[in-house]
């Protein structure tokens, strides 16, 4: 893909895919997936390198298909979001929407299309929130041009009633502004309202679009399960005792289980920014780490925490379990899996624990972790995510970005879900965006991968579902294309 592959959007009307990458924005016909033929495709403008960050296709048909971008810095100017008529595949309006706009999403109904402002902290700090666009009164493209917008950000006054930033994980980098802190990640809308995770405050929202207010903010916690800790040891994946994995999640999706109930997946990918984190080597040596903590998980690794954990990269800002200003409790960031909440209760259901490490471990070991270098970060990086239903089933697709694979799993139980198939997609690629297809009778699965600029398709097998063929599932017999 010459404009690059990160984000995908399927317009099944047309059966067109539109890709972005770093370059701009492709347009493929998929009416033979063997085949795709380019479209089109686009940039920003001649003269300034702004990049996509995000792309979503009306669900209504309309012909309206929305398309976010930023500057460089990505703070420097508000970000701008484009609506596109996609019969001419031109813009046809578009207007400032936010700093480092970073999801766009319709919800299922068309009548709102809501827009996730990070507002990563970089020469200036602002706040995140999300925009919503009222699409109520729009029935074509061709009346786009009153629409309006609003800013929700997490000021008290767009806070539900008993809602606060208490569950919230932040910096307190100005503890007169905790709303500077937050920095929404990505969307799951439905017709009531939209689900935004929270990446680097370990926790999701919930908007709810009638009382036009945040009425649940749930902190995510941590994990306990087996992992590899360090980049020097090869694959060694193990309980570390003392040590919790932090969610921290990236996409988020929602479905409706067999039971009739909302449901969120997670891909709890981690967040490795620098202002947050430190080796836990730096942090017994700078005195950050509690002394008593420290012999007590000495004693629990042979004598020497720190030969065993040292490479570890942990937050800098959580497991300060006695509120006395040390760590206490090393925390590593990602929970190297993907998670199962109900959005009625608002717990977490099911996770993968280490399920993901130990597949990619067995089945392809030079692709465990990029080497293994990622082990002492945040092991596989499950990051892109798609649902889609076979046969009356629901299935989740997780692509690993550091493992260079993409596993599938059976949600339609979702306190019970099960692994299905996976498949490796090779050197060089690094899954990001997924989109689930479906074209006549046949199912699909689109892969961007950003570092090699590539769109893999994968046919999912109806008889047995699964993903692939390359020797990697159990009964797969679907097939892989690739496209530059």
């Amino acid at each position: 893909m010459e404009l690059g592959a990160e984000i995908l959007a399927f317009d099944d009307r047309s059966s067109e895919l539109y890709v972005i990458g770093s370059g701009g924005l492709s347009v493929l016909d998929l009416a033979d997936p063997r085949a795709p033929r380019l479209v089109t495709s686009w940039g920003f403008s001649v003269t300034e390198p702004w990049e996509p960050t995000s792309v979503a296709v009306d669900p209504l048909g309309r012909g309206i298909v929305a398309a976010t971008w930023i500057p460089s810095p990505s703070d420097s100017v508000p970000g701008v979001l484009q609506l596109i008529d996609s019969d001419r595949h031109r813009v046809v309006w578009e207007t400032p929407i936010g700093y480092h706009p970073d999801c766009v999403m319709f919800t299922p109904d068309g009548s709102r299309l809501v827009v996730a402002n990070e507002c990563e902290p970089a020469s200036t700090d602002r706040a995140g929130g999300i925009t919503i666009v009222d699409l109520h009164a729009v029935r074509s493209s061709e009346d786009l041009q009153g629409v309006g917008t609003e800013f929700y950000g997490f000021t008290p006054e767009s806070l539900g009633e008993g809602v606060d930033l208490m569950a919230l994980r932040q910096r307190d980098s100005d503890p007169l502004r905790p709303e500077l802190d937050i920095e929404p990640e990505y969307l799951a809308a439905t017709e009531e309202g939209v689900w935004v995770t929270l990446q680097e405050n370990n926790a999701v929202g919930y908007f709810d679009f009638g009382e036009e207010k945040w009425t649940r903010l749930i902190g995510l916690g941590s994990f306990e399960h087996d992992f590899d800790s360090s980049d020097e040891d090869g694959i060694n994946i193990g309980r570390r005792p003392g040590v919790r994995l932090l969610a921290e999640p990236d996409t988020v999706e929602y479905f409706e289980g067999s039971d009739g109930r909302g449901y969120l997946l997670l891909a709890n990918e981690g967040e490795q920014g620098d202002q947050c984190r430190m080796r836990l080597s730096d942090a017994i040596a700078d005195g950050r780490f509690d002394h008593r903590a420290r012999l007590i998980l000495d004693a629990m690794y042979g004598g020497d925490a720190e030969a065993a954990l040292g490479g570890l990269w942990i937050s800098s800002i959580d497991g300060d379990l006695d509120e006395d200003g040390d760590i206490d409790q090393p925390m590593a960031l990602g929970g190297r899996n993907i998670a199962i909440l109900d959005t009625q209760s608002g717990a977490l259901v099911w996770d993968s624990g280490s399920q993901i490490e130990e597949i990619t471990a067995h089945r392809w070991p030079d692709q465990f972790n990029a080497g293994d270098s990622r082990s002492n970060k945040s092991g596989p990086e499950p990051e892109g995510l798609a649902i889609g239903v076979v046969d009356g089933r629901t299935y989740g697709f997780v692509g690993l970005e550091r493992a260079r694979a993409v596993l599938m799993y059976d949600l339609t139980n979702p306190s019970n879900a099960e692994f299905v198939d996976a498949v490796p997609l090779g050197e060089g690629y690094s899954p990001e965006g997924l989109a689930f297809m479906t074209l006549g009778n046949r199912h699909y699965l689109a892969v961007a991968s950003e570092l090699a600029n590539r769109l893999t398709l994968f046919e999912i097998a109806r008889e047995k579902p699964a993903l692939g063929d390359q020797g990697a599932g159990d009964g797969a017999v679907g097939g892989q294309d690739d496209y530059r």
